[in-house]
């Protein structure tokens, strides 16, 4: 395991990011590094894949019951670090949702003082090409 970062990304930057490892270090990859990057970049995260299959198998589980599961202790350890590692996620999701409103809203603050008719303009054009919200959404008050 390396102690630093192997590529770099910096904000703004969107999906680019400078590899600094030499093209003679080998990392061991499963498969080609290169098949990987681009599944990554243009089809799913890791995250996201595993996000899948851990779906899969929390249904799994909920249809079939846990009692499937009694006789392999490894199996139900597994689920049990499953299931917590899923509300610790739902909840770093949660606050980096709010983070992002906070941004968003802090932003806006700075447009507004820096350049107010950009931020009118702005606004404007949000409401005017804004869907109806859903029934779920509620408007945050803080």
């Amino acid at each position: 395991m390396f102690p630093f970062p192997t590529s770099v990304a910096f904000p703004g930057a969107g999906g680019n990011f400078q590899n600094i490892l030499s093209p003679s270090i080998s990392l061991d990859f499963a498969g080609d590094p290169a098949v990987e990057a681009e599944v990554t970049a243009e089809v799913a995260s890791y995250g996201r894949q595993i996000g899948w299959l851990s779906d899969i198998v929390l249904a799994l589980v909920a249809a079939a019951g846990k009692s499937t599961i009694a006789g392999a202790p490894d199996a139900a350890d597994s689920l049990a670090k499953l299931e917590a590692a899923g509300k610790k996620i739902a909840v770093i999701k949660r606050r980096k949702a709010a983070n992002a409103l906070d941004q968003a809203r802090q932003a806006l603050a700075r447009l507004k003082e820096a350049n107010a008719p950009a931020y009118w303009l702005l606004l404007g054009s949000l409401q005017s090409d804004a869907p109806a919200p859903p029934p779920s959404a509620s408007s945050p008050t803080t």
